[in-house]
C-alpha cells in the first residue's frame, strides 16, 4: 500500500501556516528531518505519528493517507469504467459524477477536458478548457497525464485554428506539438527491459508494445493515404488490401484483439465501399459480407478471450478494451445503411439486404 505521509505532512503544515522549523521544534527534531519527510526521503519514527497527528489536528489514518489510498482504489475503478464507455450520454453522466466527487484529481480533470474537446463542446467552454490545461501543466507531476493533456490541447487548438475569428492559428498548435516527446521516448520502446530482468510478464509487455505500435502505424498510415489528395482511389484500395493481408497474418487465429474495429470497418467495410465506388459490385458485396461476419463474431465472443496467433500466443483480450457499451453489429449496420455512400439501388438488392439482416438482433 502506498503511503502519502510526507506529502500529507507538507500539505497539512502549509494549510495551517506553519514552517518546517515550527513543526521541528515541537517534535524535537531538526528542520532538515522534516524536509526529508516531506520529500519522501524518509519517515518519522512510528512513535511520533500520534504526536504529529495531534499537533496537526487530524487522525493518524488521515495523516498516513489511508483514506486517500481507499479513494485511489475507488477512482481507479471508476476511471476504468468510464474509459470503457462508448455511449455519449453515459460518458457525460459518468464524468460529471466523477468531477463532482473528485474535482481535484488530475485524471478526472483530464477526462473532463477531453470530453469537452472531442464531443464538440469547445465554443462555450474555452475558458474551462484553458484553465484545466494550465492547471495540469503547472501542478500535475505525472508525466503521462501532462503529456496526454498536451495531446488533447493540440486537437483543441487545431479545431480553433480552423474556426474563423477564433484568433488561433496553426502556429499556436505547432508550439505544443514541438514540446511533445518523440515516439521513441514512449514506454513501448523499453519493453525488452522486462525480458532482460527475467520478469514473468516480459512477453505480455512485449506483446502490448507491439500492438500499440501496430495501432499507431495504422493511424499514421491511414491518416496519410485517406487525407492526402496525392493518392488515387486505386492506390488506396491496394494499400487497404495489403493492410488486410498483414492483419490476417499477424492475427492468424482470427481474434483481432485491439484491432477488431479497424479490421471490421477499415479493412473490410470501407474496402467494400471503395469497390462499390469503383463499380466492382462483386468485391463490394464480398467485403461488406466479411465485415458483417466479423461484427457477428465479435459480439459472440466471450468478454475475455486468449489469443492463439503465433505472434500473440497467450495474450489476454478483454472486449471492454473497445468499450463496454460497444456493439459491433449495430455499429456496422449504421455504417452500411447510413454512413457509407452507397446508392439506394445497391442497398435495395437482395444480396445487400441479406448482409444487413446478419446485423439485426
Amino acid at each position: 500500500m502506498e503511503l502519502y505521509l510526507g506529502e500529507n505532512i507538507k500539505k497539512l503544515r502549509l494549510e495551517r501556516g506553519l514552517t518546517q522549523e515550527t513543526l521541528a521544534d515541537f517534535l524535537g527534531v531538526t528542520f532538515q528531518s522534516v524536509s526529508r519527510w516531506e520529500r519522501g526521503e524518509g519517515y518519522p519514527d512510528i512513535s511520533m505519528l500520534p504526536v504529529i497527528s495531534k499537533f496537526l489536528n487530524v487522525s493518524v489514518d488521515e495523516l498516513l493517507g489511508v483514506n486517500r489510498v481507499e479513494d485511489e482504489e475507488q477512482i481507479d475503478k471508476l476511471l476504468k469504467e468510464h474509459d470503457n464507455l462508448t455511449d455519449e450520454n453515459l460518458i457525460w453522466e459518468s464524468i460529471n459524477n466523477l468531477k463532482e466527487k473528485y474535482p481535484n484529481d488530475f485524471r478526472v480533470q483530464l477526462r473532463y477536458m477531453g470530453n469537452l474537446i472531442f464531443y464538440n463542446k469547445i465554443t462555450d467552454n474555452k475558458s474551462i478548457i484553458n484553465s484545466i490545461y494550465q492547471n495540469i501543466q503547472k501542478n500535475c507531476t505525472v508525466d503521462s497525464v501532462r503529456i496526454c493533456a498536451k495531446r488533447y490541447y493540440i486537437y483543441y487548438l487545431e479545431t480553433l485554428a480552423h474556426t474563423e475569428g477564433s484568433g488561433v492559428s496553426f502556429e499556436d498548435c505547432e508550439k505544443i506539438i514541438e514540446e511533445m516527446p518523440l515516439m521513441r521516448d514512449g514506454r513501448e520502446m523499453y519493453c525488452f527491459n522486462y525480458k532482460m530482468h527475467s520478469r514473468s510478464d516480459c512477453y505480455e509487455k512485449i506483446q502490448e508494445a507491439i500492438e500499440e505500435e501496430l495501432f499507431l502505424f495504422y493511424q499514421t498510415l491511414s491518416n496519410y493515404y485517406f487525407c492526402s489528395e496525392k493518392f488515387s482511389r486505386a492506390y488506396q484500395i491496394e494499400i487497404i488490401e495489403k493492410m488486410k493481408d498483414f492483419f490476417n497474418f499477424v492475427y492468424d487465429d482470427g481474434n483481432y484483439s485491439r484491432m477488431w474495429r479497424i479490421v471490421t470497418n477499415c479493412c473490410y467495410g470501407i474496402l467494400g465501399w471503395f469497390y462499390f465506388e469503383k463499380g466492382d459490385t462483386e468485391k463490394a458485396l464480398l467485403n461488406l459480407r466479411k465485415s458483417a461476419e466479423l461484427a457477428v463474431k465479435f459480439d459472440n465472443l466471450d468478454k475475455t478471450t486468449t489469443l492463439h496467433s503465433t505472434l500473440f500466443e497467450g495474450k489476454p483480450f478483454d472486449k471492454d478494451t473497445l468499450g463496454s457499451t460497444f456493439v459491433a453489429k449495430s455499429w456496422m449496420k449504421e455504417l452500411m445503411t447510413d454512413q457509407y455512400p452507397l446508392t439506394d439501388d445497391f442497398k435495395s438488392t437482395p444480396e445487400f439486404k441479406e448482409i444487413v439482416s446478419m446485423l439485426e438482433d
